[in-house]
């Protein structure tokens, strides 16, 4: 079968390999497609390290069950599927607290794991979740809105009249998309101007911001994009970081006590309940994040779809099959 390897920091390309071998409690899907983020971006400049090469790039996948192991019952071969593809060991001490996100021995589908960017995947059945009526646009959102609606689960209290989302990549998007559809006033920064001007195409106010917020999601982790948070966080604000960035932050301990801030982190999601919840919230038609998506890529053409997805206004998707 045909997969998108990575041979070199910023060189993908596609090639045959062999078919993974269905295990009892597995399914194969036949993959529709796959989104790219900032993680995928990570890896292909050879930010993120890979345990070997070449490598199997991708994780935001969906796609169609075609055959399932012994344990699992045969009605699901057929069904249209999004792969959940950061899988808990549930044994270690935060898998037994239901803190999954924090799982010691987590394998990360093309992190630690090769990737979904393939013709055929391979995964346990419990995190392939079935989900009907839904186009590819949607479908590639799914896992990357898990992560937001796991974050906004995570906050205590109830959410502000308005907000600051910083950031207008696709994380950022689906963040402001999700917290509209809560009836929050969104306003969005961010140092691309067409990636600005797509967030206010969704609903978002991308003016200049003078006022100070109770809330503010950094969707980045950069160094610039969190003193962009702290400079707009009112007294008592949470700011929320969802981008992983591996350079201090420079926040000082006299800031964060004086202006009484709350730092809070959030990793991915808890499972079940996080992909659980999504997939009901996507069913119900109340979101679509399909409406982030504006670039659509070949397999053959996922170089170009990698070397466009860090700097293009809206998400990125490989379309497989």
């Amino acid at each position: 079968m045909k997969a998108a390897l990575l041979v070199a920091p910023g060189r993908v390309i596609v090639d045959d390999i062999a078919d993974s071998p269905v295990g009892p409690d597995d399914v194969q899907i036949q993959i529709g497609g796959v989104g790219l983020c900032g993680s995928d971006s990570s890896v292909f400049s050879g930010k993120w390290p890979t345990p070997s090469t070449p490598w199997i790039m991708g994780h935001e996948a969906f796609g169609r069950v075609i055959a399932v192991g012994e344990r699992v019952p045969e009605q699901r071969i057929g069904e249209t599927v999004v792969v959940e593809p950061n899988i808990a060991c549930f044994r270690c001490g935060p898998c037994q607290r239901g803190l999954t996100s924090a799982c010691e021995n987590r394998l990360s589908v093309g992190m630690n794991r090769p990737g979904a960017l393939v013709e055929r995947l391979v995964v346990t059945s419990r995190f392939a979740w079935h989900i009907d009526g839904l186009e590819p646009q949607a479908l590639v959102c799914v896992e990357p809105l898990a992560v937001v609606e796991a974050a906004l689960r995570r906050l205590s209290g109830e959410l502000p009249i308005a907000t600051l989302v910083v950031g207008a990549g696709p994380q950022g998007l689906l963040m402001s998309l999700a917290l509209m559809m809560r009836g929050v006033e969104v306003h969005v920064l961010d140092v691309n101007g067409e990636r600005l001007a797509f967030a206010g195409r969704l609903g978002a106010k991308i003016e200049p911001i003078e006022q100070q917020f109770d809330l503010v999601v950094d969707s980045v982790g950069s160094p610039a994009a969190h003193e962009s948070a702290v400079a707009h966080a009112a007294p008592g604000a949470t700011i929320l970081v969802l981008g992983l960035d591996d350079r201090p932050l420079g926040l000082a301990a006299r800031t964060l006590v004086r202006r009484q801030l709350e730092l809070r982190g959030s990793l991915t999601y808890d499972h079940p309940v996080d992909f659980r919840n999504t997939i009901d919230l996507m069913s119900s038609r109340k979101l679509d994040p399909g409406r982030i998506v504006a670039h659509e890529f070949a397999l053959d053409e996922v170089q170009d779809a990698f070397e466009a997805a860090p700097h293009a206004p809206g998400k990125t998707w490989v379309r497989v099959a």
